[in-house]
């Protein structure tokens, strides 16, 4: 009754699919290991950084806004040793990171937390190409969406900094 369509064989052939990859960085499973162990250090960091963030909130709803986001990012650390050892079978361990917090403007900030937040999506999105099961697919999508929830929260925190 209806007609029917090949959209994977007309728009996205195999040709199509090497140039997407190399455009996007489509990576390997190893690969996405190596980068969710970077990803807790970041995510470690980001926590610190978002601690000094909240001392420079102007006002109780921007601190209430920058916490809940800090809380996330302890989880995040959390689900992404979990996966780590789900792959590898060894623990990540916990490293002291140096407090690298130059700026005391706060807009500046902000801004500085919405660019990390969204070059996080990115990281992520290599890393949820990767996942081979349901769980770690659903983790790393859930830790994907938090940080996109952050960068509007960024923006909002933003645009009502004077």
């Amino acid at each position: 009754m209806y007609p029917e369509y090949n959209v994977y064989n007309q728009y996205f052939n195999s040709q199509n699919y090497r140039e997407y990859a190399n455009n996007n960085e489509i990576i390997s499973l190893n690969e996405a290991i190596e980068l969710i162990k970077k990803s807790v250090a970041d995510e470690r960091e980001d926590e610190m950084f978002y601690g000094n963030l909240i001392l420079q909130a102007p006002t109780e709803k921007a601190k209430q806004i920058i916490q809940n986001i800090k809380e996330d990012e302890a989880k995040h650390n959390q689900i992404l040793r979990n996966l780590y050892y789900q792959f590898t079978g060894q623990q990540i361990p916990i490293t002291p990171i140096p407090r690298n917090f130059n700026s005391t403007n706060y807009k500046e900030n902000l801004e500085r937390a919405l660019f990390g937040e969204l070059n996080a999506v990115v990281k992520y999105r290599k890393i949820l190409g990767t996942m081979p099961s349901g769980n770690s697919y659903t983790l790393v999508m859930s830790i994907m969406t938090d940080e996109l929830r952050h960068a509007s929260e960024y923006n909002f925190l933003i645009s009502t900094t004077k």
